[in-house]
């Protein structure tokens, strides 16, 4: 089953038919409060997948609220490197690109 993609203000999850995929918690402002992937699901792009919405959503660069595990700075590393090759203002095209 395709994994489903849930959007409500303030929280993105994604879900399979069994178990909680991701989830993010975020501010309008755009910080990152809580960026979960389980275990079983992760480096596979879904980490990306969820911050891409929320960045797409809010039309925003995300800040990501302290504390970060050491998990989250490999996140937090992976998604400053994509914004520092993407043009400024083709936020909306990462989207699309995920």
């Amino acid at each position: 089953m395709k994994p489903r993609v849930s959007h409500a203000d303030g929280i993105v999850t994604i879900t399979d038919l069994n178990s909680t995929i991701a989830y993010c918690l975020y501010d309008l402002s755009g910080e990152i409060e809580y960026l979960f992937v389980s275990p079983a699901f992760r480096r596979r792009g879904y980490a990306t997948k969820i911050l891409n919405i929320v960045e797409t959503q809010l039309g925003t660069t995300l800040r990501f609220r302290p504390p970060i595990s050491p998990l989250g700075r490999h996140a937090v590393g992976s998604y400053s490197r994509a914004r520092q090759a993407i043009p400024e203002g083709d936020i909306r095209d990462v989207a699309r690109r995920t």
